[in-house]
């Protein structure tokens, strides 16, 4: 009897054995990409000058290496079938990566160093700041005075670098950091269940990495199937094309250049007199994450940012202003103030309709059988209680410390927590990756609520410092608003003890390699020749703030005004969440009206808009069935985008060093 043929195909697709898990090589390879990121962004911003990565809440920082990795596993696949990754552990280095994409360049290290070391350098006697705020500055958050010039100016030849003036400050902010991160996790656990079983919010941002590692957890097939979809290389072909004809037109200065990507102020019409810019940018990948949005919800983007551009013009040409004599603000402030409501009025409505669930968790966390307290087996309710409220604690002792005052650390800290929340729920409900809150860390509603006359130059200075960009980043939020991202793409797998400590160690790897490259390059490169942002405007612009509201002549008040604006924004929002749940035809989300005239909205709404036209249409034509076999479409449109930019950077790192070319940004 003959025996069966068995080829040498065979037996490499046999070999191809899907690991299952979180295993211990993904994660020291999701360390080692988190590092070699954040000192490659670094590189591509502050010396190449090619790129913003870090400008959204899926930076390209982090996409473009999970890109790499995947073209990298399918080379593995075909050549050393059983060295190959699984899916599952290409998207924990795509976890891993994401946790510190906003660290580098223009995320946090860039704002850091330089609001850190802007007072001993810029100050002079014609700014006046060593008069206004020197005394009150909290020293132990600032390095010491004697290194700061060689920052700036470059080291003498053969002189070590000064690590021991940086020790301090780089532990206290590196400790309010960990704070942070820990808020994060304990507030994802603790809210998994309701986000994701009884909300069922659609997280497209974990769904479309879960489509793209899908085919490595199939035995037997050397390029997984979405590789092999016409469909897939007709999207990856709409920005490749455009791209790669710009990249050919490096090397030729002569041939014009194709603008269709090209940044929102380029892409901005004025509908009329006194009326802001309304931005037609086209941002490929937000287009293909928003594709997987819920249509209510990007119709809510674009048309509340459409409609706070004709409030603004109108309140303009009418001249309005709200506020006592003295202290009046002009209309961009008046709708921040309306959208700050809203957006906290969305948290307390999150809060409501979840505390069947938050009772649920605590009871379970404080029972005295073990047994029931289920957080998902990521870690147990108990744990993300107290570690929520041991991050807290921290975070109120850190900003009493830094001069607000307990009283202000409390409300501040609290607000604080209520955007970051709504930014991580909406995100995972959208795949709006431009989600940013109208005020961040909440020193802007803090003065407007109890006005500034009362405030000591102390607690001014403590709440500039963290509302500026020094603050783990400022607006873009750290961490928090990918982990129940990671979570979602995490759920189906059933070891998961890596999980939480696979996000410490990214984000010490990334924390560490950021801040150590972006030192150790201003001192070798001095920090003037970077010709970065950060180091000259987006510096001094926190204490030219500082001193104007510690020096100003007319201190502000508690303003009826203003919060009659603020309330409204609430009971808005409120009326339209009301409205979802009485009417279920009605077509509006009432989370654009939280963020209708934020950065993202503004410049990114158009964007939204063509992915709402094109889902309805799909939609309408052919149901979900057209829906899911367009998908590999916008994959394509991500994957190339993603994959053209890391190819424009290499080209400009190897043949126009320091002389970069514009690719990606705002």
């Amino acid at each position: 009897m003959a025996l069966p043929q068995i080829d040498d195909e065979s037996l490499a697709e046999e070999a191809i054995v899907p690991r299952r898990g979180i295993t211990l090589r993904s994660v020291i390879l999701g360390a080692v990409t988190a590092a070699s990121l954040c000192v490659w962004t670094n590189y591509t911003e502050f010396v190449m000058h090619s790129a913003a990565l870090v400008m959204s809440n899926l930076p390209m920082s982090a996409f473009i290496p999970f890109v790499f990795w995947l073209f990298l596993n399918t080379l593995i696949r075909a050549w050393r079938p059983q060295a190959a990754l699984s899916g599952t552990e290409l998207l924990v280095i795509l976890g891993m990566s994401w946790m510190v994409g906003n660290v580098p360049a223009i995320g946090w290290t860039g704002y850091w160093s330089g609001i850190m070391t802007a007072p001993e350098y810029y100050a002079s006697p014609e700014n006046g700041w060593r008069v206004s705020f020197f005394s009150v500055l909290p020293k132990w958050l600032f390095p010491d005075p004697a290194v700061v010039p060689w920052f700036y100016n470059g080291l003498p030849p053969h002189t070590p670098l000064p690590w021991s003036g940086w020790v301090a400050p780089l532990f206290w902010w590196g400790s309010v950091s960990l704070a942070i991160v820990g808020l994060g996790i304990s507030t994802t656990v603790i809210f998994r269940r309701q986000w994701i079983e009884h909300e069922k919010l659609t997280f497209p941002l974990a769904m479309i990495p879960m489509d793209l590692t899908d085919g490595f957890n199939e035995p037997g097939r050397r390029v997984p199937a979405l590789f092999r979809n016409p469909l897939f290389w007709f999207g990856f072909a709409i920005p490749g094309i455009v791209i790669g004809w710009n990249i050919i037109g490096y090397f030729n200065p002569g041939m014009p250049r194709i603008t269709v990507f090209n940044n929102y102020s380029s892409k901005a019409i004025t509908f009329a007199d006194q009326f802001p810019p309304y931005a037609f940018r086209i941002l490929p990948s937000l287009v293909a994450f928003t594709y997987f949005c819920n249509l209510d919800i990007l119709l809510s983007f674009w048309l509340f940012g459409l409609l706070a551009n004709i409030k603004i013009g109108a309140m303009n040409r009418l001249g309005v202003t709200i506020g006592l004599p003295g202290q009046p603000i002009k209309p961009p402030e008046i709708l921040g103030l309306e959208s700050h409501g809203a957006l906290i009025a969305l948290a307390v409505w999150s809060f409501w309709i979840g505390r069947k669930h938050l009772a649920d968790v605590f009871r379970r966390a404080f029972s005295a059988d073990r047994s029931v307290d289920d957080g998902g087996g990521i870690m147990s309710y108990r744990s993300a209680v107290v570690g929520w409220l041991v991050s807290w604690l921290f975070l109120v002792g850190w900003l009493t410390a830094a001069g607000q005052g307990l009283f202000f650390a409390i409300v501040s800290s609290l607000l604080m927590f209520a955007a970051y929340f709504c930014t991580t729920k909406f995100l995972a409900a959208s795949g709006f990756a431009y989600l940013f809150p109208p005020d961040v860390n909440e020193g802007g509603f803090l003065k407007t609520m109890f006005g500034t006359a009362r405030m000591t130059n102390e607690q001014l200075t403590g709440i500039q410092l963290h509302n500026s960009g020094a603050f783990v980043g400022g607006g873009r939020i750290m961490g928090m608003p990918m982990m129940p991202h990671y979570i979602k793409m995490m759920e189906k797998v059933k070891n998961k003890r890596w999980l939480v400590p696979s996000l410490w160690i990214a984000f010490i790897a990334g924390v560490v390699a950021s801040f150590v490259y972006t030192l150790d390059l201003c001192y070798t490169e001095a920090g003037l020749n970077l010709r970065t942002y950060t180091l000259v405007t987006g510096n001094t612009n926190t204490f030219n703030a500082l001193k104007s509201a510690i020096d100003g002549a007319n201190r502000t008040v508690p303003d009826t005004q203003k919060m009659f604006v603020w309330v409204l924004g609430a009971a808005e929002v409120l009326l339209l969440s009301a409205l979802r749940t009485w009417l279920p035809w009605w077509p509006l989300h009432p989370v654009g009206l939280a963020f209708q005239n934020t950065i993202g909205v503004r410049v990114f709404g158009f964007s939204a808009f063509l992915a709402w036209l094109v889902k309805l249409a799909i939609m309408r034509l052919g149901g979900m069935g057209l829906f899911n076999k367009f998908r590999p479409v916008f994959l394509g449109i991500l994957i190339g985008y993603a994959a053209m930019i890391g190819i424009s950077a290499f080209v400009d790192a190897t043949w126009f060093p320091g002389r970069g070319h514009w690719v990606h940004g705002w």
